[in-house]
């Protein structure tokens, strides 16, 4: 039985580490504006490695977006690091319920189990190329919100459905709808006042940007085996498929309580404040969860040798037999 202590989330560490992670953009982000030449790297990634960090706490709203202890916290972090991301977190809490769901965590219907380790193409378009993407992306959804709420983007979703076979939206709960669009106005009217009075500063932002969701997409190979898609999933698998890294090297790219994967994905309502603890307990309580702990190389690698029971292997690339 895990203690209920393990899920009580404390509003000042969320503060606390945010306004941290916020303070170092900014000084980062305004030491970055000012410089030229070569020199201009340090606070580019000063910059895109707190911001990430920062951007993260999106991860922890999305799993109680309607706790009233983190009211004021959704309400400042919306309205600080959703103006710069441009993304309200209910665009992401949706598609990663579904990833955590048991029976449906790591089949073909689970949107954030991406076989990276698998299929080179889409390891490519992953780890290199989305990065230089979604920040164009979430400002087409910003100005496409703006004008005619999310009712045009779904009409604009159906139509690239239909006639390209690609989707342009995430779902949405409908209570959520009419917050994300007046969060995209909003957005969308800052982006406009700091393109305006700092033009010059664009391309630096959108630098900054980039370096961030790169960040973010690298962590995604260090947390599932993304290998092969499973026909279903148990609570066994969220254990038996997820990794923890336990070296301080992996806040590098596992900020807020990410390095502590598997505990995460069994108990997805702990905080990410008391992972480091509730991952202690189930070391050494939970037959098999010390499997799941592995080196930084390894990670990186590729997966145990054990594959998940029930795994379908993915479909073999062009020119390649089966």
């Amino acid at each position: 039985m895990i203690d209920r202590t393990f899920f009580e989330p404390d509003p000042r560490i969320y503060f606390r580490d945010l306004f941290v992670s916020l303070f170092v953009f900014l000084v980062a982000f305004v030491w970055g504006l000012g410089t030229t030449g070569p020199l201009v790297i340090v606070p580019w990634a000063l910059a895109a490695a707190f911001l990430a960090r920062a951007g993260i706490f999106g991860h922890e709203i999305s799993h109680r977006p309607n706790d009233a202890r983190l009211k004021t916290f959704y309400w400042v972090w919306h309205l600080t690091v959703g103006v710069v991301t441009l993304v309200p977190t209910a665009r992401f809490a949706e598609p990663h319920r579904i990833h955590h769901t048991t029976g449906i965590f790591g089949t073909r219907n689970d949107p954030q189990y991406l076989l990276v380790r698998s299929n080179k193409a889409l390891a490519f378009f992953v780890l290199v190329v989305l990065p230089f993407l979604t920040p164009i992306y979430t400002l087409f959804q910003v100005v496409v919100a703006s004008i005619g709420g999310i009712a045009l983007e779904e009409r604009l979703d159906r139509f690239t459905q239909r006639v390209f076979n690609f989707s342009i939206s995430t779902p949405l709960p409908e209570k959520r709808k009419a917050e994300v669009t007046w969060l995209s106005r909003l957005y969308l009217l800052a982006f406009g006042i700091y393109a305006v009075l700092l033009p010059e500063g664009v391309l630096f932002y959108y630098a900054v940007l980039v370096g961030a969701w790169l960040i973010i997409v690298l962590r995604i190979p260090l947390e599932h085996e993304l290998v092969a898609h499973a026909e279903t999933s148990s609570r066994q698998d969220q254990m038996r498929d997820s990794f923890t890294v336990e070296t301080p090297l992996a806040l590098l790219i596992q900020p807020i309580g990410f390095r502590y994967h598997t505990a995460h994905h069994m108990y997805p309502g702990a905080p990410y404040h008391n992972l480091p603890a509730l991952h202690a307990h189930l070391k050494a309580t939970e037959p098999g969860y010390a499997d799941s702990i592995i080196s930084y190389w390894s990670a990186m690698r590729g997966p145990r040798p054990a594959a998940r029971a029930g795994a379908v292997p993915p479909p073999a690339e062009p020119g390649t037999s089966s």
